[in-house]
């Protein structure tokens, strides 16, 4: 694969030799154009030409990062820039600063990679998180001097806060005891006490010895109902995954079931198929799949396992983001440890099916977390994402099919093939009444204000007040009272503390209820209890607090309460608190985007450059005392939400969908942000 090729090349040298270019042009007998139109692609690759300094850092600048002061660092005069230009001039070695997009860190912002060139053997790079202006010169003046830099932080020595059943998750239960921590229903054989010996593979294994011949396939016209008929009978364990209801954790929530059926269905006239886990984990706020991959690395492999084996697919590929390299690493061993088990590989537990699995290198960027675009890029191509149909499963990875699931959801599959769908269903939140059920579990990553940033996993539907706020998860806000949560990292924006809604009357309930029940029943239940508990008759607005912490439930909202900004769900959760500048923040978001655009098609690429520009210039008027204001600014807003509707129905993957939202929830919910600036 090139792009591997590439990586270990720019990992070797800290950037890409022009000979080291041609010779590898030369063994894969590729024109070297090819290798220049791939790597001038990805920012995380530097060609020799671009004249690579020979010290770098990298200060991330979003989300959290930016909350915590980054931009102040990468102030051209008064930050780190300034440091870098000092030594240059002393050391005569080219020094330099920059900012980056989002590095996993962000539960220990701000964060900082810091690479040297070349790279001293062993060494991928440097990064610190929580170090200050001061710490960091220090850092910077040891390179350019040419001695070793203070020790950096490692994602294997922080201990993040968390609800796991790890040693250090002692948790603070309430103001006068101490506990340890419930732990993570997922971490199937830590509960358990077991050893990591890949039983749920085994199970798996040992059904299809004693089924004694292949599973047989339904027939292609096969209707809905008697198809689960047939799986539930035939292929029962992987029907779990339907009983469990389990979701794609990454962001768009299709259901697991849906893709592994479609793909153990899909015709390949090969015989191929393949396993994609996407760690690429690159969307601001999000580090829940970091945790995963490097403390139970056991769990995603053995989800890629059971996947391959119950789809009928001969490979698969873990991508992970290049900042990972830790998390790389631990997957690499763990896949060694499966093959030794005979979980892995040829004949996996004697059941003559092989399996063989492999850790991808990411070549870096945020679109590459597009599932089309990921798969782009493992074929060598620019990481540009697809026009759909067709489906990657029917035709992904070598045009073959192909599952693409989250790390989270594939870490879930244990737990569900040794005990059940319903196990995990009936992990879910129930009210104080017992009148609503919400089925399943989820990880979250939170930071931002709050006592205790880390990742927890909840019961879905559970309240977001009780993760912000219980001593078992965050422990409350620091910084003042809540101004705003990003309940979907940067892409659904900011929302309020309290967010508007129409007066509705008893019709205009019930008509929002069964609405929903037409769809699903424990759906509009759950709308019932919210409208019932938390917006009495007559409120002009309802808490976000009390809003439950179910994709679905988000998705219905828009509808429900009329809001002009679709609200999102995601993996990472942000809460301001304070006088903290949401106007400042919302254009953070959206340089984010025009920054991560591919380019590709039109609306993405011109839109999201409009959207700063339209935060930039509200800010600048804003802070020269001549704000927006009145009729313009709701022209201004009208012109941001018609935008909003145009990139949504124009563009070809969801960066160009969700790149106007920031600038949309700002002008919509926080006009006096915009017209002033907090004290803060």
């Amino acid at each position: 694969m090139i792009v591997q090729r590439l990586r270990e090349i720019q990992n070797k040298f800290g950037f890409l030799p022009d000979k080291a270019l041609r010779e590898l042009a030369d063994e894969i007998k590729v024109p070297l154009y090819r290798l220049e139109e791939v790597s001038s692609f990805f920012p995380a690759f530097s060609l020799e030409r671009s004249n690579p300094p020979q010290v770098e850092m990298r200060v991330c600048r979003d989300m959290t990062c930016h909350l915590r002061g980054s931009a102040k660092l990468l102030d051209p005069d008064k930050g780190l820039p300034a440091v870098a230009a000092e030594l240059s001039a002393r050391t005569g070695k080219s020094v330099c600063v920059e900012g980056v997009s989002c590095l996993g860190r962000c539960d220990r912002a701000p964060a900082v990679w810091v690479e040297t060139r070349p790279l001293p053997k062993g060494v991928h790079a440097w990064v610190y998180a929580q170090a200050n202006k001061a710490q960091l010169t220090e850092v910077l003046t040891a390179l350019a001097d040419g001695k070793a830099p203070a020790e950096p932080d490692t994602d294997e020595t922080y201990e993040p806060f968390t609800n796991s059943n790890r040693p250090h998750a002692e948790v603070k239960i309430s103001a006068t005891e101490t506990g340890r921590a419930a732990g993570w229903s997922l971490d199937v054989y830590g509960r358990q006490k077991w050893p990591r010996d890949y039983r749920a593979v085994k199970r798996f294994t040992d059904y299809l010895k004693a089924l004694g011949r292949p599973i047989p396939k339904p027939p292609a016209d096969m209707g809905p109902k008697d198809l689960d008929t047939f799986v539930s009978r035939y292929h029962p364990l992987m029907y779990e995954l339907k009983t469990a209801n389990l979701l794609g954790m990454g962001g768009a929530g299709a259901p697991a079931y849906g893709k592994w059926l479609d793909v153990w269905r899909a015709f390949s006239d090969t015989g191929e198929k393949y396993i994609v886990c996407n760690g690429d984990e690159s969307e601001p706020g999000t580090f829940k799949d970091r945790e995963l991959l490097l403390r139970m690395p056991h769990l995603v492999v053995e989800g890629m396992i059971l996947a391959g084996l119950m789809t009928g697919a001969g490979a698969g590929y873990i991508y992970i983001r290049h900042e990972y390299f830790e998390q790389i690493h631990a997957i690499e061993e763990e896949i060694e440890r499966a093959k030794k088990l005979g979980a892995c590989g040829e004949n996996v537990f004697g059941s003559g099916l092989d399996f063989d699995l492999q850790a991808y290198e990411s070549p870096g960027g945020y679109i590459c977390g597009e599932q089309s675009a990921l798969i782009e890029a493992m074929e060598d191509k620019r990481s540009q994402p697809r026009n759909r149909p067709p489906e990657l499963t029917t035709n992904g990875f070598r045009d073959k099919p192909t599952v693409v699931n989250n790390v989270e959801t594939l870490a879930w599959a244990p737990a569900i093939v040794m005990f059940g769908g319903g196990g995990y269903e009936k992990g879910g939140w129930t009210d104080s009444t017992k009148a609503v059920k919400v089925g399943g579990r989820r990880l979250f990553s939170i930071s931002g204000d709050v006592k205790r940033p880390g990742v927890y996993e909840v019961p879905i539907g559970m309240p977001l007040r009780d993760l912000v706020m219980e001593e078992r998860f965050c422990g409350g806000l620091v910084n003042g009272a809540l101004r705003a949560v990003a309940t979907s990292g940067p892409s659904g924006g900011l929302l309020p503390a309290k967010v508007p809604c129409p007066n509705l009357s008893a019709e205009d309930r019930a008509g929002i209820v069964d609405g929903i029940a037409k769809r699903s029943k424990a759906d509009a239940d759950l709308m019932k209890w919210f409208l019932d508990t938390h917006v009495p008759p007559g409120a002009k607005e309802f808490d976000l607090l009390d809003v439950p912490l179910d994709l679905t439930f988000y998705r219905n909202m828009q509808s429900a309460f009329k809001l002009k900004v679709e609200p999102m769900l995601g993996a990472a959760i942000v809460v301001y608190a304070g006088d903290v500048d949401l106007l400042a923040e919302a254009v953070n978001f959206t340089e984010f985007y025009r920054n991560e655009s591919c380019g590709k098609c039109v609306p993405c690429r011109l839109g999201s450059q409009k959207m700063v520009q339209i935060g930039t210039d509200l800010l600048k008027r804003r802070d020269a005392g001549k704000p927006c204001t009145g009729d313009e600014l709701k022209k201004v807003t009208g012109d941001v939400l018609d935008m909003t509707k145009t990139l949504q129905l124009t563009s070809i993957c969801g960066l160009g969908y969700v790149a106007p939202i920031p600038m949309a929830t700002a002008v919509t919910y926080f006009a006096n942000d915009v017209q002033k600036k907090p004290r803060g």
